[in-house]
């Protein structure tokens, strides 16, 4: 997949590409049905599929106070959309003077003039333009001016509701990450470096990658069942996420417990990949009860991978 910045994009003159937009935040099921489509119909045409993404979020430009986590940083986005064999990813710079660009502008100034889309592929919710005021009406009547065709595909569902990245950051802040798997068809993952931390995990027999991530941490504080990709290769592990009051530390921090595994990791780039909750995050009044409650921890982690293989 080529990546392009508008308005630096270089197709064939005459191309005619299959588009999509959207943020594209966690790339869940509806934004990869959209997707699959423009694959398709770009397949069947001989045209290039384009994903047209915004950065950064637009909320956090127009409300910044509003602006919400992300689920994905755009380096990981971007991993992911790569992943489904689209031809292009084109990165909209979003500033205050773009949100302010009427729909009909859009339309001819990006889609058409810059693109010349023949297709687009949208869902029925997508708003574009000054005051989200483009729907997909607007752009079915832009389409039979410019001659392009609007294809709207249907919301994906999970227990019967409307899968979308504000659903799924609530639903990972309530620690239920089986279920954004669910809506993502992939665990949801944070990617970083590993720093030095205080020690206390070796000292009770658990030693722990401590994580700076690259981005957002939006998952709930509690104990998880986890897998560590080090160095490529996945590692079974149990992960700590967010304060540690038997300690009186109330930092918020990712710490992870690699099984079986003792290799010097200090300094080095890992991605720990949630599977499921174990428990809450719990204040013990000794670090004996500590170190008895996190053996069970890694028995039932232990579980949860047996029961897998």
């Amino acid at each position: 997949m080529k990546v392009a910045h508008y308005p630096n994009l270089d197709l064939p003159t005459g191309s005619r590409p299959v588009v999509t937009l959207g943020n594209f935040d966690g790339l869940h099921l509806g934004h990869q049905r959209a997707i699959e489509l423009v694959n398709e119909r770009a397949q069947a045409l001989g045209s290039p599929g384009i994903a047209i993404t915004f950065e950064p979020h637009p909320v956090s430009v127009v409300r910044p106070h509003m602006a919400p986590g992300r689920i994905f940083n755009p380096k990981q986005k971007q991993e992911l959309i790569s992943s489904l064999g689209l031809n292009w990813l084109l990165v909209v710079g979003f500033t205050q003077l773009f949100s302010r660009m009427e729909p009909a502008v859009f339309v001819k100034e990006v889609l058409v003039d810059a693109l010349g889309v023949s297709e687009l592929v949208l869902g029925e919710n997508f708003r574009f333009g000054y005051d989200r005021a483009g729907n997909l009406e607007f752009l079915r009547s832009q389409g039979e001016v410019y001659g392009f065709v609007v294809h709207q595909i249907e919301p994906s569902l999970f227990q019967g509701e409307m899968v979308s990245s504000s659903r799924i950051r609530r639903t990972l802040q309530a620690g239920k990450v089986k279920d954004a798997a669910s809506m993502m068809d992939r665990e949801y993952f944070v990617d970083g470096k590993v720093v030095r931390g205080d020690g206390r995990g070796e000292q009770i027999g658990f030693p722990t990658a401590n994580l700076q991530i690259d981005g957002d941490n939006l998952i709930d504080d509690g104990v998880y069942v986890s897998e560590a990709r080090v160095a490529n290769h996945l590692f079974p592990a149990m992960t700590h996420v967010g304060h540690r009051p038997t300690f009186a530390v109330y930092e918020r921090a990712i710490e992870t417990h690699i099984f079986d595994f003792s290799d010097e990791v200090y300094g080095s780039r890992i991605r720990i990949y949630f599977h499921q909750r174990i428990r809450d995050t719990i204040s013990f009044d000794s670090r004996e009860e500590l170190h008895y409650q996190l053996e069970k921890d890694r028995a039932t982690a232990r579980a949860y991978f047996g029961e897998l293989e």
